[in-house]
């Protein structure tokens, strides 16, 4: 018998983030270039062959204020091949949807730095941007084989809004000018904020992974 499929539109919908102020402000700084470095937008993802095979985190999507996911498939012959195209679709997914959010914003945050700062800041941009696609964390796989032998990978993405922002606060902080109009802008309180938040997140970490540790230690110590 055929596989079932699900719609397209379904594929291409997976991909949710929570509307939050902080994103919308955080937008025009570090992602108005992302669609210009050569990722593939949401037109990538398969059809999935069975409905009840998909992961729950593929039909819904987590959604987190300070990251932004993207969950994406594909299929192919050879599984590494189905992994990596998923993988560039969802990292497309998230170039597109920042392209799309950005837009009407570039404009009114170039005038609170100064247009005569515009091209020094795309540069800016560019070189954070792309360390930014390039630091997205594939949080959740799975591959499934079907019964013609093909693959079929199933990928979430994930983009932790914070480390972009203190990437893109640690650029601009290197042009003197730059970082003295920038101070004064609302976006730069946006963008401290999140980057207070990561960093907090990043101890919190930090200190969790260490408690089990500590405890295990403290139990061979009472033997």
């Amino acid at each position: 018998m055929p596989d079932s499929t699900i719609p397209d539109s379904t594929m291409c919908n997976n991909f949710h983030t929570r509307s939050h102020s902080r994103l919308s402000s955080l937008l025009p700084v570090f992602a108005v270039v992302l669609a210009a470095i050569g990722m593939t937008a949401c037109g990538g993802s398969e059809p999935v062959s069975d409905q009840d095979s998909v992961p729950d985190w593929y039909t819904e999507t987590p959604d987190d204020p300070n990251h932004v996911f993207s969950s994406q498939s594909a299929t192919s012959q050879r599984m590494q091949v189905a992994v990596d195209k998923a993988t560039t679709s969802a990292r497309g997914d998230v170039a597109s949807k920042l392209e799309t959010q950005v837009e009407g914003m570039s404009k009114s945050f170039t005038e609170e730095i100064g247009d005569d700062m515009r091209q020094q800041f795309v540069e800016t941009q560019k070189t954070v941007t792309s360390r930014v696609l390039r630091g997205t964390n594939v949080s959740q796989k799975e591959i499934l084989q079907k019964d013609n032998g093909t693959y079929q990978a199933f990928v979430l993405m994930e983009m932790p809004i914070g480390k972009a922002a203190k990437e893109m606060m640690s650029k601009i902080k290197q042009n003197d000018e730059m970082y003295t109009r920038f101070r004064s802008s609302q976006a730069f309180k946006e963008m401290q904020k999140a980057v207070e938040e990561y960093e907090q997140e990043q101890q919190q970490g930090m200190t969790q992974r260490s408690q089990p540790q500590e405890e295990e230690d403290g139990g061979n110590q009472n033997r």
